[in-house]
């Protein structure tokens, strides 16, 4: 069937005028000729109030040149693409219209608009576009390791300053690589595990992962994950909390409540413990100097000494461990105190293990315990030697350093002047896992040489209560364990450790013995008389007291008495009436009893338990000539 132009009229203006687009026709000027009745719909406006204006004075300022300019390209016979401007409502509000150009020829020498309200529209797409910007500004901006992925392929799409700070590659070296290209998860097994736990849940919420850095490191980081679904395919989003620096922190938190736990432990059996090694070591000692003894008692007498003796020193390394031991620092020059362990040190240490000992510079004094360092420094050596089973070099090297603020805080120490000591064998090296739990207490890598594992964690205690540090450095040429302790402040007297002189016969000398442990003051009482000592003995506070009016050349106190009064307070009450009293504490623990004052006062000393005779005596003399 044939349609004429004609027929075809009524038509064409019937859907134009029940069209809800906006039909107009304009002038090549930009006047309006024409609408169609929607502009009442949509605008609010009649044919009447728009007709034979310009169409220009309701668009929007901001689209107006971008209007007019299409009109004249229209107007040259050009094609252009719906483009989208602010037209104004009656109302005085702003609408959004898509525009639609078509140029009807020079006959007619009009330009065709249709114009569709997209004002809804328009409004989504630019919440979408503000969406958008901002989380585009939240991805790049966050301090999290956020990254973008394909799911199918895990190629990176996008990754944010942040991830190229923490693992180390650049943008441009990242985007179209995976994460397994670039080994991020360390293996492929560790990314399946990811994705398979994202299936499961939907997503990740903290989940804790490790991920490994350009250089090599372990990052550890906390992820939060999801999938995002976008027009263009299915995305993985990652956002991760680097939580290495965290994990540090806690490792030595938790160290630090080991430690405690262990000090009070140890705190807890140390007295008893002691007390019950003195009485096994004195008396044994005590047995052995009867003249009428066989040579296999005193053999026997000998193996009960060295195991008390054993005892006694896993006590004190597990007191050292704990920073819980006392300590009698004294001043001295490291080197020369290493020059002096020489001998001892060359015989710890294997015939074909070269020992060298050499110094930078260091004429400052340390201020340390040296019976502590020596045993430090021992057991150093005797890790070295098994080290080198095949021989090498021993080196201890002294050195001065003074840390400043940002390098003593990586040290955990205050800035300052220190003396640093650096043992460096040239042996077999340590495995990671062995310098990370090296100062544990009972970790030893020397099982079947039948090693407590007390050795590196009492020297950990040891310099760490005397105000410095410890630090191992090891690889496949050796080991180098690094000592900084605290330069002593004045370096002008020399207070090496003075030998007490010989006992001196205490004839018609008066002692006070107060010990609640009758098994130890019997054997303190025997040592006493040994010297000749009028010996009188209590069990405790409240016997002492009744004696206070008695006058005594010397009081033998132990500090942890049943009740609340300590050894500190009986020997307080003795001293007002006697003030020149020599007063001898003895403990196997005094955790905080006893203060650096308490023993710089005239006359006052302190044996640890378990003690041999001899040590006993020399303490007692030195009391006695202070007088």
């Amino acid at each position: 069937m044939t349609i004429d132009n004609n027929s075809m009229q009524p038509f064409f203006k019937a859907l134009i005028e029940n069209s809800r687009d906006i039909v107009m026709l304009l002038n090549a000027d930009g006047i309006i000729q024409y609408l169609s009745p929607s502009i009442t719909t949509l605008f609010g406006y009649n044919d009447r109030e728009l007709l034979q204006t310009l169409v220009f004075d309701r668009v929007h300022e901001e689209d107006r040149n971008r209007a007019a300019s299409g009109l004249q390209q229209i107007m040259a016979g050009n094609d252009i693409a719906p483009f989208i401007v602010r037209f104004r409502h009656k109302n005085g509000n702003w609408k959004f219209v898509e525009v639609i150009a078509h140029y009807l020829g020079q006959d007619i020498s009009d330009v065709m608009l249709t114009a569709r309200d997209v004002t809804e529209f328009e409004a989504h797409t630019q919440a979408r576009r503000l969406i958008d910007a901002s989380f585009e500004a939240a991805f790049s901006a966050s301090s999290a390791i956020n990254s973008i992925s394909i799911v199918e392929t895990g190629e990176l799409v996008s990754v944010n300053d942040s991830w190229v700070d923490a693992l180390g590659w650049t943008r441009e070296e990242a985007i179209g690589k995976t994460a397994n290209d670039l080994n991020v998860w360390g293996n492929v097994q560790n990314r399946a595990k990811v994705l398979s736990t994202m299936e499961k849940n939907g997503g990740l919420r903290a989940y804790r992962a490790e991920l490994t850095t350009k250089t090599g490191e372990i990052c550890v980081v906390r992820i939060d994950a999801a999938y995002l679904h976008l027009p263009a395919g299915t995305r993985l989003y990652f956002s991760a909390l680097n939580i290495t620096e965290q994990e540090k922190t806690e490792e030595k938190l938790r160290q630090s409540q080991r430690l405690e736990a262990i000090g009070h432990l140890t705190g807890g059996i140390a007295h008893d413990f002691n007390n019950l090694l003195s009485v096994i070591m004195g008396h044994a000692e005590l047995a052995k100097s009867n003249l009428h003894q066989t040579v296999q008692v005193i053999d026997s007498l000998d193996a009960i000494f060295r195991a008390s003796a054993s005892g006694a020193n896993l006590i004190q390394q597990l007191l050292s461990f704990s920073k819980k031991q006392r300590l009698s620092p004294v001043r001295l020059k490291l080197h020369e105190h290493l020059e002096s362990m020489r001998p001892l040190l060359q015989t710890t240490i294997a015939k074909d293990i070269k020992l060298e000992i050499t110094r930078q510079s260091s004429d400052w004094f340390s201020l340390i315990d040296p019976h502590m360092l020596d045993n430090a420094i021992l057991n150093m050596t005797i890790n070295a030697r098994d080290a080198m089973p095949n021989g090498g070099v021993l080196e201890f090297c002294v050195a001065e350093q003074t840390l400043s603020e940002a390098v003593a805080q990586q040290h955990e120490l205050a800035a300052g002047d220190y003396i640093q000591l650096t043992i460096r064998d040239t042996g077999l090296g340590m495995t990671e896992d062995a310098i990370e739990h090296a100062f544990d207490p009972f970790y030893t890598t020397k099982q079947d040489l039948g090693g407590s594992g007390l050795g590196l964690s009492m020297v950990f205690g040891f310099i760490s209560q005397s105000g410095g540090s410890v630090s191992i450095e090891s690889n496949r040429t050796g080991t180098a364990i690094t000592l900084l302790l605290p330069r002593a402040v004045e370096d002008t007297e020399d207070d090496s450790p003075i030998l007490a002189e010989q006992a001196r016969p205490a004839i018609n000398k008066t002692v006070l013995l107060v010990e609640d442990n009758p098994d130890v003051r019997l054997l303190v009482a025997r040592m006493l008389q040994s010297l000749g000592f009028q010996v009188t003995e209590v069990e405790s506070a409240q016997q002492a007291e009744a004696l206070e009016q008695t006058r005594f050349d010397l009081l033998v106190c132990d500090l942890m008495l049943p009740g609340s009064r300590k050894g500190t307070e009986i020997a307080a009450r003795f001293k007002q009436n006697q003030s020149n009293l020599a007063v001898l504490y003895m403990s196997g623990y005094q955790e905080g009893i006893l203060t650096t004052e308490d023993l710089q006062a005239a006359n006052i000393g302190f044996i640890q338990k378990p003690f041999r005779k001899d040590k006993f005596t020399a303490k007692i003399t030195e009391l006695l000539n202070e007088h």
